[in-house]
């Protein structure tokens, strides 16, 4: 890649890629933040640790930059796409969505403070080896690993540059060879990616597959026949389901890659969670240099979010059981597996559980709605979840507890708990206990596995 001249990489040093500067915001008041002209600044400006993490990024920044040298200008363009696009996925959401914007951020800079630190620390890392270090080193405002996938943690660090999905207009299958744009499953798009290269998109949402062809774009911007596979797919099965995801962009240094990943097991299960990403770039009609970065995580299960309507000693009880209990099912053959055939394999003891053998068997699925709270995530108890009896200290309680499901998608392990009242069960407490990631992961970097 041809370099910039040092004139124009020194005139770029002066454009205000990080946003407002961070002096005016370490001492900004409401009012100056309310003056800023993006949302996302206005965001951090009100919020001191993220306005914390906006100075170190601005710090490590400078610092990245001055240790460049010649290839300052590759450290800039990085942090003006990264910047594009925190403002794109962070800033661009609807008014009420001040929250969803905030939890971006609250992920994203952290993520982008670890890139910029590796950069700084060690300018002329490969950029696979920079992404497995970054995301090694990477740890959120609350100390530990970050969450998401790791395809969105690079996106979050702005190693990848996730290229955006456009409408396949007439114009479009003008332009490509008919065979990319036959219509097939339930939604097609496009996804230019560099300068040259699109890619067309269908998905099927029957069963969440995405499937695709890319196409090198010659220079009238006419698309060629379509590029081999960038990698193996099992026989039969070229679609990326389930656990499986793919996209197209940009990486640290601007070549156009397609990325994919499998983010392993989706049910819940008590042992360490691996995730691994493949990156290949590509040139012209045909995919160079790639590599698999593998991250291996240890987890435990904490009380998330919920409701208890029972007494105070109840309720105690009830939250500092629940992640052990959680614990044991995720570590039973009768959570690894969703298929639960009539007594293979059988639901787990559970720590003073035992099995409800009262008059009737109500057919709750859901779990219940406790004083006002909701939840606004996958709901249903598996169905082959068994009710419980539980003799709490305020009396006999009647539970339930099992992956939160939505049609074949699982989620964190719900609990729901309910007392008798005559013919009725009233609810008295909900919860999710989520498995979440501890420690520092193990990530290691090598080549995508071989074509066959």
């Amino acid at each position: 890649m041809r370099l910039r001249p040092h004139g124009i990489v020194a005139a770029l040093l002066l454009i205000p890629v990080l946003g407002s500067a961070a002096a005016t915001r370490a001492a900004a008041s409401q009012a100056d933040c309310a003056a800023l002209p993006r949302r996302t600044d206005r965001m951090i400006c009100a919020n001191p640790a993220l306005r914390a993490e906006d100075a170190e990024i601005a710090r490590l920044y400078r610092q990245a930059v001055a240790k460049a040298g010649a290839h300052a200008a590759l450290v800039i363009a990085e942090q003006a796409r990264w910047l594009a696009t925190r403002d794109r996925l962070c800033g661009d959401l609807a008014p009420a969505d001040d929250e969803r914007a905030r939890t971006c951020l609250v992920r994203a800079l952290p993520l982008r403070r670890a890139a910029l630190a590796v950069q700084a620390a060690k300018p002329d890392q490969p950029f696979c080896a920079r992404a497995a270090t970054t995301l090694a080193a990477a740890r959120g405002l609350d100390g530990g690993p970050p969450v998401g996938d790791l395809d969105e943690q690079l996106i979050g660090a702005g190693l990848l540059t996730p290229a955006p999905e456009q409408e396949l207009t007439q114009a479009w299958r003008d332009r490509l060879p008919p065979e990319a744009t036959q219509d097939a499953g339930d939604q097609m798009a496009v996804v230019p990616f560099g300068r040259a290269h699109v890619a067309v998109t269908t998905l099927d949402d029957a069963a969440a597959c995405t499937s695709f062809s890319v196409h090198w774009l010659d220079t009238a911007g006419n698309g060629g026949p379509a590029l081999p596979p960038p990698e193996a797919r099992p026989v039969g099965k070229p679609a990326y389901c389930w656990s499986e995801s793919a996209g197209f962009g940009l990486d640290a240094t601007g070549v156009p890659v397609f990325f994919a990943q499998d983010s392993g097991p989706s049910r819940p299960m008590a042992l360490p969670t691996r995730a691994e990403i493949r990156i290949h770039q590509v040139h012209r009609d045909r995919w160079v240099a790639a590599c698999r970065v593998e991250a291996t995580y240890q987890t435990e299960f904490r009380l998330g979010d919920g409701r208890c309507a029972a007494d105070a000693a109840t309720c105690k009880a009830l939250t500092e059981a629940a992640p052990r209990w959680a614990t044991a099912l995720a570590a039973s053959p009768w959570s690894i597996s969703a298929d639960h055939p009539p007594g293979r394999p059988d639901y787990p003891a559970l720590e003073g559980l035992a099995p409800y053998t009262g008059p009737f068997t109500p057919a709750f699925l859901a779990i219940p709605s406790v004083k006002g709270w909701t939840y606004t995530g996958l709901p249903n108890f598996e169905e082959e979840a068994p009710l419980l009896e539980w003799h709490s200290p305020g009396g006999p309680l009647i539970l339930r507890l099992s992956p939160g499901m939505l049609n074949w998608r699982p989620g964190p392990i719900i609990l729901g708990a309910w007392r008798r009242e005559g013919g009725t069960l009233v609810p008295v407490a909900a919860y999710t206990i989520n498995q979440v990631r501890v420690g520092v992961p193990a990530v290691t970097v090598g080549p995508p596995p071989a074509k066959s």
